[in-house]
């Protein structure tokens, strides 16, 4: 009898602390991408500009250029959601826009973030349609994976 009562305070414990997170605001989302996404461009140019400096020289560029446009959108949205993937499964939820707004995500059952999240979050971004999602209310990468981003108590 007591394992059971104490079983039930456990769970409304765990019910009552996930209620008690407050989900981060759309606009405090939205800065959060667009800091993601400068940090990203930022790592790729970094990255063209040393592989050009290598022995492939003027090469990079000029596969860069004959890049089509389709190609170039679709790797770079594989690339980015990789790199999502990547930060958000070693930093445990955050990115540097997480990092610097004071969020970080959560899946909704167990309050806490696991490789797995990361790896589903991070293929989801790769749908380059998902962006539109987040205009109409909840993006996809949190619908899909069961994940939300919340916004941090101070301590």
């Amino acid at each position: 009898m007591n394992r059971l009562a104490a079983s039930e305070n456990l769970l409304q414990d765990i019910e009552q602390e996930l209620a008690s997170q407050q989900d981060a605001k759309a606009e405090l989302r939205f800065v959060n991408y667009v800091i993601d996404l400068l940090s990203y461009y930022a790592i790729v140019i970094v990255f063209v500009i040393l592989v050009a400096a290598s022995a492939y020289g003027t090469k990079v560029f000029e596969v860069i250029e004959n890049m089509s446009d389709v190609s170039d959108f679709v790797l770079l949205h594989v690339f980015y959601g990789l790199y999502i993937m990547i930060v958000e499964g070693v930093f445990k939820g955050k990115t540097l826009g997480k990092l610097i707004t004071g969020t970080r995500v959560i899946h909704e059952r167990t309050s806490s973030f696991s490789w797995r999240d990361a790896v589903r979050r991070g293929i989801m971004r790769m749908i380059p349609l998902e962006y539109f999602t987040a205009c109409v209310g909840s993006p996809f990468h949190d619908q899909w994976t069961a994940t939300r981003v919340i916004k941090e108590r101070r301590k």
